[in-house]
């Protein structure tokens, strides 16, 4: 399982041997770094290979988002299709790759990070790779666990990170630290083969993320898979102490995009047998989606889904492999129609196949992961064709709301009210401010047009976090009461009216930049947003002594939140 992407491995182990990592995981592990290098490189023949007729080899890897290729193959979808599918688990991506090479089959599966780092391997060999397929967006199944003393990206600046090599967290963990607004040098990186907990003995030596933050207390963060982050941060014989959970792709959901990728030898061959491939998954897709949304109305083409599943993707079908593969389907998102036609034309998103592709290969030019810019090229499908047989085409459709608003909105003012000194740090991604002239409630969006930009760039990559708009008054009113010996009804009257002030400013502000959005042709979930009146309780001076100090506690504050820690509290809608 070298440089796999096994993210759910560790979960599928037998307790007995999750037991034996425990007293590895404590050990004095020394760990083993490998050198970052592009993965042309690493592979030392890149010679093309005839694809093998006969039936078409599918790979898969063990990831939720998978049980909806298995399910398209259980229930006769490809073969409806025309089309003879044999799938199999690959969770070595290099191997995946040379299994390419030699023409084993003509499909890549990875995330789109992966599929970037392999695209000079195919043009050195004298092809490229096509994009023709996403399958799921990661919302919540990986995780960067930090130290005390790091509390939003920006805190992560000279510290040290390790993570996989080859593997899904490269791109999850270049394009995080971007919109913290920091350069893969201000960090320092230390890479592993392993995504998790290998099944081999590793002799002594600490070989995945999980293994080396826990014996290594000069690293300060690592980029981990779902269950080994709860590991860590459990507070038990596994975990790392003062460890926690400092975000996760639920917060970071339009950054990690798993896709099928072909062969462009073989796809310009063969096109007419990749749309069918395609138009088979949306299918099966969309009935997958129908069935887990309700398990019991065909429980037993549920379970046999979920025993497959586990034979496939864990190599067990015994209860807890099931139960293992059934737990894991909240930790990633099936894109369908919808979201394959926004992704690959760029309709309605700023998460575009073009926005990330050039964003993925600037970072890991960075990284030293690519030497160079590399071709990677899309099906450029007609989707009026794919919609055929589908139920869900409405590409007009406004989006799901992803909080409850009421209680989003009481749990934002309760955590500002109980932990005013906290709020500010923890769980912020990034911040930027608007202001306002004295008693105004009014301002000019236009001159704030580059600031809006980056915040609907923000909140569309972490779109399951909050952007919470906070309206701040001066206190001026509240010191000057309070020197002159006002009452305490006074003053209360005094600082209600500036919170209410702060309240109607950052309502503007929200309102003129769902606006914004929408002028852009941009639907946004408005659930997403939450305004909130913070009056006179955090200026920015408390006394201030120039009028530059008195003007600047007059804003609005727009804080994107990561809400990891707050999940109990900050309830998605209808979950």
């Amino acid at each position: 399982m070298q440089n796999g992407i096994l993210r759910y491995c560790v979960a599928a182990l037998a307790p007995m041997l999750l037991l034996s990592f425990s007293g590895i995981l404590h050990a004095a592990d020394k760990p083993e770094y490998v050198q970052p290098k592009p993965l042309a490189d690493q592979l030392s023949n890149t010679t093309l290979s005839p694809v093998k007729t006969g039936v078409l080899r599918v790979p898969t890897i063990t990831w939720p988002g998978d049980v909806a290729t298995i399910f398209t193959e259980q229930d006769g979808i490809f073969k409806a299709e025309g089309l003879a599918v044999e799938l199999f688990c690959e969770n070595d991506f290099a191997k995946q790759v040379r299994g390419v090479l030699d023409g084993e089959t003509p499909f890549l599966r990875g995330d789109l990070g992966m599929i970037n780092a392999a695209a000079p391997v195919f043009e050195k060999a004298g092809t490229e790779l096509v994009v023709f397929y996403v399958l799921t967006r990661s919302t919540g199944g990986d995780v960067l666990v930090v130290r005390t003393g790091t509390n939003s990206l920006q805190d992560m600046k000279g510290k040290t990170y390790v993570l996989q090599l080859n593997g899904p967290h490269m791109s999850f963990f270049s394009q995080v630290l971007a919109r913290g607004g920091l350069k893969t040098s201000d960090v320092n990186i230390k890479w592993v083969k392993e995504l998790t907990l290998p099944a081999y003995d590793t002799k002594g030596k600490a070989v995945d993320p999980r293994t080396v933050f826990a014996n290594d207390p000069t690293v300060d963060g690592c980029f981990v898979i779902s269950p080994d982050a709860a590991a860590i941060t459990s507070g038990g014989a596994e975990g790392v102490k003062g460890s926690k959970q400092l975000f996760s792709s639920k917060s970071a959901d339009h950054v990690i995009f798993d896709v099928y990728a072909c062969r462009a030898d073989w796809f310009k061959a063969n096109t007419a047998t990749v749309e069918k491939f395609a138009h088979a998954l949306l299918v099966g897709t969309e009935k997958f989606q129908t069935l887990n949304a309700d398990k019991t109305r065909d429980a037993a083409k549920y379970g046999k889904l979920m025993t497959r599943s586990a034979e496939l993707l864990f190599g067990s079908n015994d209860p807890k492999a099931v139960s293992d593969v059934e737990g894991s389907l909240g930790d990633c998102t099936w894109v369908g129609f919808q979201g394959n036609v926004n992704f690959f034309t760029g309709n309605g998103t700023t998460r575009s196949f073009a926005v990330l592709k050039e964003e993925i290969q600037t970072s890991f030019i960075d990284l030293g992961l690519l030497k160079a810019k590399a071709p990677l090229t899309t099906a450029n499908w007609d989707y009026t064709k794919l919609a055929n047989g589908l139920k869900n085409v409405d590409l007009t459709s406004v989006p799901k709301p992803t909080f409850d608003a009421t209680k989003t909105q009481q749990a934002v003012e309760n955590k500002i009210a109980t932990e005013l000194d906290k709020w500010n740090d923890e769980g912020s991604i990034y911040q930027f401010e608007v202001y306002f002239p004295p008693k105004a409630i009014a301002f000019d969006p236009t001159s704030y047009e580059d600031a809006f930009k980056k915040a609907l760039e923000l909140s569309a990559t972490f779109g399951g976090a909050l952007v919470v708009i906070e309206g701040h008054n001066a206190p001026d009113a509240v010191n000057q009461a309070k020197a002159l010996g006002k009452s305490a009804t006074e003053i209360a009257g005094i600082e209600q009216a500036a919170r209410n002030l702060s309240l109607n400013r950052a309502t503007s502000v929200r309102r003129a930049y769902l606006e914004f959005c929408k002028k852009k042709g941009l639907p946004v979930d408005e659930s997403q947003f939450v305004a909130v009146g913070m009056g006179v309780k955090s200026p920015k001076f408390a006394n201030p002594a120039t009028e530059a100090e008195w003007n600047s506690n007059r804003r609005v504050v727009f804080r994107v939140k990561a809400v990891e820690t707050e999940f109990d509290t900050f309830r998605p809608a209808g979950k």
